[in-house]
């Protein structure tokens, strides 16, 4: 599995990864495409992956945001065919007692939503806000006008079923648009055949898949990075060394300095979208199917987030509520 991680990493790096783009005839790719996503299917367990139906899984993470590393734990909460659900509670890595942040997103077929919450640290003083497509900085900044709610909605199903696809694509070797052949991705340790699909917004997802052991290695996508504010604690507005800092040693932020660093942000422009890729290792048989159990994304190449997955549970029993926005 070693082989697994080492192939992974270097077919993402542009001088050591050689795709070679044949010409094939229409039928043969066809052909080509039909044969991998079998050989995938029965390297990753064939009627045992076919009857899966849920899927949870559950581990702590590290992620790079902005200047900071987080840490915490993330769970994953996929039932077929268009159900899904991303928690997970982090904070600063290295401080004990510092602030925590809670997120969850979540779409059930047809609606999507998002909810955020900032617990404790600095006195309460600190606060995270992410902000991506839609939110300051991205579509519907500057320029373009707001977004009206009903746009917001759109962006955020269209964010959504774009998540579940390439978390379709890598556990299952699935997807709701057909693949085509894209090549071979060649490393010094071996060679990747590369299918291709497209997402929401027609940009390419693309399965590199070990042409030794059948298995996933990679799924490369094009995404927006999500820009992070940090509000209040130490240094910051509100924080303990902060403009604003009480004695209890800070305070949430007003809403006008909000409003400023909003637009400060909103000042740095759209966002482009950059290149990320899923790196896929460790793979263990769980109920008869082959699940990655250490999950890495790099952006642009470079590192930025380690899942370490301890528990996978195969058809759990998921309740539809699960996907469902709690009443306020």
């Amino acid at each position: 599995m070693k082989r697994l991680a080492v192939v992974a990493a270097a077919v993402v790096l542009a001088n050591v990864v050689d795709i070679e783009q044949g010409v094939v005839l229409p039928l043969a790719a066809q052909d080509q495409v039909a044969q991998v996503v079998a050989d995938v299917k029965k390297a990753l367990g064939s009627d045992k992956l076919t009857s899966v139906k849920a899927l949870t899984a559950e581990g702590p993470f590290r992620r790079t945001m902005g200047q900071r590393d987080m840490e915490g734990t993330l769970i994953l909460t996929l039932v077929r065919p268009d159900k899904f659900k991303r928690s997970e509670e982090m904070g600063m890595g290295g401080m004990v007692g510092g602030p925590t942040v809670e997120r969850i997103s979540a779409f059930n077929g047809t609606e999507a939503w998002d909810d955020i919450q900032n617990r404790g640290g600095m006195g309460g003083g600190m606060r995270m806000e992410i902000r991506g497509p839609g939110g300051p900085g991205g579509p519907g900044g500057p320029g373009g006008g707001p977004l009206t709610p009903e746009q917001i909605e759109q962006q955020r199903v269209r964010r959504m079923k774009m998540e579940l696809q390439r978390w379709t694509v890598a556990l299952f070797a699935e997807s709701a648009q057909p693949f085509t052949y894209a090549g071979v991705a060649e490393s010094p340790e071996g060679k990747a055949d590369i299918l291709e699909t497209k997402d929401e917004a027609g940009r390419a997802v693309r399965l590199f898949v070990d042409q030794s052991t059948h298995l996933p290695l990679m799924v490369q996508y094009m995404e927006i990075r999500p820009r992070v504010m940090m509000m209040g604690g130490p240094g910051g507005p509100g924080g303990r060394r902060g403009p604003g800092a009480g004695p209890g040693g800070g305070q949430r932020p007003s809403e006008e300095e909000m409003k400023q660093r909003m637009e400060e942000m909103r000042k740095q422009g759209p966002p482009q979208p950059s290149q990320f890729a899923m790196h896929l290792g460790d793979y263990k048989k769980v109920d008869g199917v082959m699940l990655p159990h250490k999950i890495g994304i790099s952006i642009e190449g470079q590192p930025n987030e380690e899942w370490t997955i301890e528990k996978f549970r195969v058809n759990p029993s998921v309740k539809d509520s699960e996907f469902e926005k709690p009443k306020q």
